[in-house]
């Protein structure tokens, strides 16, 4: 006598389900892939964007203007050739240059002459010192540019190793388009737009341009930097 023999096997239901499964997860392959794409390319971005925030950081630590780098003072506020009038100095009530701008209280040392010198220096125009190699001032950036380069990607300092950062420096436009440097408010309209040439001016404009072969687009940050003059630092022995 025969008997029939049970096997186990998969209902025509489980089949399609299974089948539809795959189908979804086929289907949402490409938008996964896509994401994860986006996402590294954002990281990418984040890394060129921190790269070039921190150079402009580290330029903006140097002195304003090759004339203004004496060490053995503080340097003083620089005389320009065409800064708006009420940035000029003030007389004092002797008729005599005070050295200070309008507003300044007496007693500030944010003068047109260091306290020991009373010696007035004018900015100069954006150049590159060759000779120093320390880049003490804002200019000697000017035209420079970084690569960083496959030895901070090995010690896994950067995920991308083909950044490079170009820097410029210009001066800007000082004069507010409304308003007035003794007035509460004023208004600059976008003084990036306004460089200028040939002349000095009371504000320097310092552009980063991040580019990498894993960027379809170059990033470009800006940064500016005041004529105000720094103080010395004092030191004390313990």
């Amino acid at each position: 006598m025969m008997r029939a023999k049970m096997r186990n096997g998969i209902a025509m239901i489980e089949l399609i389900f299974a089948i539809v499964v795959m189908g979804i997860v086929m289907m949402s392959a490409p938008t996964l892939i896509s994401t994860a794409t986006q996402s590294g390319l954002v990281a990418v971005q984040q890394e060129a964007i921190a790269a070039s925030a921190s150079e402009l950081g580290m330029i903006l630590t140097r002195d304003w203007d090759e004339a203004g780098t004496d060490e053995t003072t503080e340097s003083p506020i620089l005389i320009v050739s065409n800064g708006d009038p009420e940035l000029d100095m003030v007389l004092a009530p002797d008729g005599n240059s005070s050295g200070r701008r309008a507003g300044t209280p007496i007693t500030s040392s944010r003068k047109s002459f260091s306290s020991v010198s009373s010696v007035e220096r004018s900015a100069s125009s954006v150049f590159v010192d060759i000779a120093d190699v320390n880049n003490d001032d804002i200019d000697d950036f000017d035209g420079g540019i970084i690569t960083l380069t496959g030895l901070r990607y090995a010690l896994g300092d950067l995920a991308d190793n083909t950044i490079t950062i170009g820097t410029t420096v210009t001066y800007i436009s000082d004069t507010p388009s409304a308003g007035s440097y003794n007035a509460r408010i004023l208004t600059l309209n976008n003084p990036f737009d306004n460089n200028v040439t040939g002349v000095t001016t009371n504000i320097k404009s310092i552009t980063t341009q991040t580019t990498s072969t894993n960027l379809d687009t170059s990033i470009k940050l800006q940064a500016f930097s005041c004529n105000i003059g720094t103080y010395t630092l004092k030191t004390r022995s313990f």
